[in-house]
């Protein structure tokens, strides 16, 4: 029981990232690390809320330039 509701958590918040950041693909990897691609941008994170930060950040900067 405990395995799906990690599975089911974790499918929860890639649905929410998505809705959140369109024209990214997010997921989470073997080695615990959540990612995000976009076209030839890719980050790369020890938690969701880390990635989140990072992207944040990636997005500001973008805007900046």
């Amino acid at each position: 029981m405990h395995m799906e509701d990690t599975v089911q958590g974790t499918a929860l918040q890639l649905q929410q990232l998505t809705a959140v950041y369109s024209g990214w693909r997010f997921g989470l990897g073997g080695s615990g690390h959540w990612w995000a691609v976009r076209r030839n941008e890719c980050l790369r994170a020890p938690s969701r809320e880390e990635l989140e930060l990072k992207l944040r950040e990636h997005l500001d900067a973008r805007q900046d330039a």
